[in-house]
């Protein structure tokens, strides 16, 4: 007969974060009460000792911000070195095959093609949909950000922080496509911009 060891409550703990995103984000940000996350995760994980859950949480905590922290610094660097560029008058056309214009940028999916291009040339088309009234950040990074994990996740918080949608977004190795509705863009700009500065 064969047992299965069972898991530390550290490795408990650790587990139970991992399937808790929006508890890892609050204990990044610094705003989590670890009496009550305490109390919650041992209920949930069936574990009597309230206080060793506790103690556990809080050595994962530390080590959470510390490689967020490091994380940043890292994303930071990298778009410090990229190119930003906006353009406005951008309009948005979905297909369901493909079409033969300028685009500015284009998306694949299971359920079409959706071009994105400026006004002027959106005008010489016979499409009739047309999703007018918007704006594409285009940001040009290093090769590296291949291999650097979490820089869309810093972009997009960067612009949801200031409630600004990212309606679309193309990612090809070095080129990142923001395309955001046009009254956002001054503002889109200005937060990526302040998030940058060190």
């Amino acid at each position: 007969m064969f047992y299965m060891e069972q898991p530390s409550v550290a490795q408990q703990v650790f587990e139970y974060l991992k399937r808790k995103p929006y508890v890892h984000e609050a204990i990044e940000q610094g705003i989590i009460n670890y009496s009550a996350l305490a109390r919650q995760a041992a209920k949930e994980m069936n574990i009597a000792n309230v206080e060793t859950v506790k103690a556990a949480l809080i050595r994962h905590s530390k080590k959470i911000r510390k490689e967020k922290k490091n994380r940043e610094k890292k994303i930071i660097q990298l778009l410090q070195q990229a190119h930003f560029s906006i353009k406005n008058k951008i309009v948005s056309i979905h297909s369901s095959t493909p079409l033969d214009i300028d685009a500015i940028a284009y998306s694949k999916t299971p359920s079409g093609y959706m071009y994105f291009l400026d006004e002027q040339n959106a005008k010489k088309t016979k499409q009739k949909h047309i999703n007018q009234w918007l704006a594409i950040i285009h940001i040009k990074s290093p090769i590296n950000i291949e291999q650097t994990p979490g820089v869309a996740a810093f972009i997009l918080s960067a612009l949801a922080s200031e409630d600004i949608n990212v309606v679309h977004l193309m990612d090809c190795r070095e080129d990142t496509f923001l395309v955001i509705k046009e009254y956002d863009a001054p503002l889109a700009f200005k937060a990526l911009s302040e998030k940058l500065r060190v």
